[in-house]
């Protein structure tokens, strides 16, 4: 399972802090919720001060993380990354794709051996993007 979306539950703190988090604060339920979260809004839960806090920032600075984290800043997970893979695979193909066929549009004058090398170059293109994409899932 992916760091992000383990359960608070899973970081070492004391009872008492993830008790607080049970009753003050049930939506923080994942380390993402978690280092998402501000010192502010935790500080304001019934029962936690500053040594609970403490425990907080120690836990997620053990993961590489810390309270008040840009959604941007957190380390992506596997899903995101296989998409914006997937997203530039299929812009590079489509830039790919695109060449090719200016290439065969733009040819004033056809000769019968010239038909099957330019339409069998942008074919590979194509194919090489497909494999690509095959091997992704």
């Amino acid at each position: 399972m992916e760091l992000l979306k383990k359960n608070i539950s899973e970081l070492e703190m004391n009872i008492r802090v993830h008790n607080a988090f049970l009753l003050h604060a049930p939506e923080i339920k994942t380390i993402k919720d978690l280092a998402l979260s501000t010192e502010g809004e935790l500080l304001r839960m019934p029962g936690f001060g500053r040594k609970s806090l403490n425990e907080v920032k120690y836990a997620l600075k053990s993961c590489e993380l810390e309270l008040g984290m840009d959604p941007e800043n957190l380390p992506k997970d596997m899903d995101d990354v296989s998409k914006e893979f997937t997203y530039n695979i299929i812009k590079h193909a489509l830039e790919a794709s695109q060449q090719s066929l200016d290439v065969i549009t733009e040819k004033k004058e056809w000769h019968k051996p010239d038909i099957d090398k330019y339409f069998e170059a942008h074919e590979k293109i194509m194919q090489a993007y497909r494999d690509s994409l095959h091997r992704l899932f």
